[in-house]
């Protein structure tokens, strides 16, 4: 049976438990019947009330009671073991430690008090006391088989190889060779990077249990570590015939077929194991993540990359079949769909996640992302709406609900959500900014213009290098005909901040149109359709105005024609092009 050693809070439980038998008897077995005989009540009444103190929670009453108790009785030994344990509590080591040695000093028959030294020792570095207290245990407790093991890891540590060595060797000559201490002993060998003896330490393990098929698959990642292929490929496969439902072992050997190119051996082992019900659905993500990283590497042959992403789906189908109320392959679908750009095919996995997995934020938050990457505004209304019961308190579900609404044309309840949602804002100026913007549309769309300056101006406040809120608000402006120099300014400054994004500059031009600069908005949109505006009506459209207003009809309503060939202009393009006239 495992024994790991015993970590410094349990030695605490358990000292306190032992020195709780009575009070006579603890101070019996600490040395306290050095104490003369009239002064030993004094010292049981000072330790106990030491004791119930630090139970009580006042620790600086229990160090002061503990000091008394050692003073009346300078060989204490149970009063310095609490003292030290509450010095490690407070994170006082080098205290901790001194404390300790006087407690084993004063009883060297006590083994917690051993313990603690032999555990303090090795938190504050000093090895060489360390292994000292854990041999001394050995001296008198022989049969503490996990006394064994933290003196091997204190030698390790030293990079005392050979001794660390002996003691697995003496440990086994006491009890035999067993599993654990096979396995503590590889991993030993393996982090201080001894291949060659933890392979002799499996062979040997082989030689006395051949029915353990565990040794076979360690010792072929031994093999496969030292880079002998041929010999890690036999033990796997005596492994694998031993036990043919041993998944870990084929996914290990998936590994090494992987590592060296041979993808579809690799997978048609990984397809066995992934298919395996039994075998936790952790580690298999782990690996599929690992694919997904390989995915997107750009110095791999696209052949090798294509194979890879149609081998990660095949796994992913397995996971599914092994494991049909988990999410969590769903999820990785999703994120491998929208690595190959296929939104709509991502948002199907994300939905299917969820019908696992309901109560997963990060879920609901790509599927948001991709109803509004796909502009599905009802989607994204009624799945920020449902997400926001599930997370009444997330604010990033009522800013989808608010975009959802504005987009709908649902601008009361497009504001309702967003206040909702902004109030719900904490120590996030950011989202809060882009609260107030989104604000600022929707009171601009209910022609509410004051409280739609007002919230751009909040959101400027935060962040006044805001790109988006600084042409929206400019161009709100532009089209009512007010602030047209603070509109200029702001146009003009989104477009040093985010320069050659043609509807900025396409804002910059209307602008300076509306306030009759005709030449110069001609200038400035025939820069914004030269770098992107050709198949914009929008653009086209502002440029046949422009070109009107200089007098050139002709021109104009070539641009207006263009305007509604390629749509998005507004609803007076039609008369605009039947008449040959601006209307405004």
């Amino acid at each position: 049976m495992f024994r790991p050693l015993i970590p410094i809070f349990l030695l605490a439980l358990l000292a306190s438990c032992a020195g709780n038998r009575s009070v006579v008897d603890t101070a019996a077995s600490t040395g306290d019947v050095t104490a003369p005989k009239d002064n030993r009540a004094l010292v049981m009444s000072l330790f106990m009330d030491a004791t119930n103190a630090r139970l009580e929670g006042d620790p600086a009453k229990a160090v002061q009671l503990y000091q008394a108790t050692i003073k009346a009785d300078p060989a204490n030994a149970a009063s310095y073991f609490e003292l030290a344990k509450m010095a490690h509590q407070a994170q006082h080591g080098d205290q901790a430690l001194a404390f300790a040695k006087k407690a084993v000093a004063a009883d060297g028959t006590n083994i917690w008090y051993r313990f603690l030294l032999a555990d303090l020792s090795t938190q504050m570095g000093d090895l060489n006391g360390a292994a000292d207290a854990y041999k001394d245990i050995l001296a008198k407790w022989p049969d503490h088989y996990e006394v064994y093991f933290g003196l091997a890891d204190v030698l390790a540590q030293q990079k005392k190889m050979d001794k660390a060595q002996q003691v697995y060797r003496d440990l086994e000559k006491r009890f035999g060779i067993t599993d654990e201490l096979v396995m503590r002993e590889y991993g030993m060998l393996v982090n201080a990077n001894e291949l060659d003896k933890a392979r002799e330490l499996l062979e040997r393990a082989i030689a006395a249990d051949p029915e353990n098929t565990q040794y076979f698959g360690m010792l072929a990642e031994v093999y496969q570590e030292m880079g002998n292929k041929e010999k890690a490929l036999e033990y796997f496969n005596k492994a694998l015939a031993a036990d043919p439902e041993d998944s870990m072992t084929r996914i290990s050997l998936a590994q090494l077929y992987y590592d060296d190119g041979e993808l579809e051996k690799g997978f048609e082992q990984l397809r066995e194991a992934f298919s395996d019900p039994d075998l936790d659905l952790d580690p298999e993500m782990q690996l599929l993540l690992g694919f997904y990283k390989m995915t997107n590497n750009p110095q791999q042959a696209d052949s090798t990359t294509a194979l890879l992403v149609q081998q990660s789906h095949a796994l992913i189908d397995e996971l599914k079949k092994a494991h049909p109320e988990s999410g969590k392959p769903w999820s990785l679908e999703g994120d491998l769909l929208m690595r190959e750009k296929k939104p709509a095919e991502a948002r199907d996995a994300f939905r299917n996640a969820l019908e696992k997995e309901q109560d997963k934020f990060p879920i609901w938050s790509a599927l948001l992302q991709l109803d509004y990457q796909l502009k599905d505004w009802e989607a994204l209304h009624a799945d920020a709406e449902k997400g926001a019961e599930l997370f009444p308190t997330q604010p990033e579900l009522h800013l989808y609900e608010g975009i959802a609404l504005g987009q709908l044309k649902q601008n009361d309840q497009a504001i309702e959500a967003l206040i909702a949602g902004r109030d719900l804002v904490v120590d996030n100026k950011p989202l809060e900014a882009q609260f107030w913007s989104l604000l600022g549309d929707a009171y601009n769309d209910t022609k509410d213009y004051s409280k739609s300056d007002e919230a751009f101006d909040k959101s400027l406040a935060i962040n006044p290098k805001d790109a988006s809120v600084l042409n929206n608000w400019a161009y709100y402006l532009s089209v009512r005909g007010e602030k047209l120099d603070k509109a200029a300014e702001m146009s003009l400054k989104c477009n040093e901040v985010s320069p050659g994004v043609a509807t900025y500059m396409d804002t910059y031009a209307w602008v300076l149109f509306k306030q009759g600069k005709y030449a110069d908005a001609r200038t400035e949109q025939e820069k914004a359709i030269a770098v992107g505006g050709t198949d914009d009506g929008a653009l086209l459209e502002h440029y046949g105005d422009i070109l009107f207003k200089l007098g050139d009809s002709a021109g104009a309503l070539e641009q207006w024609k263009k305007a509604q060939t390629a749509g998005g202009a507004s609803e007076l393009i039609d008369r605009k092009v039947s008449e040959g006239h601006l209307e405004e």
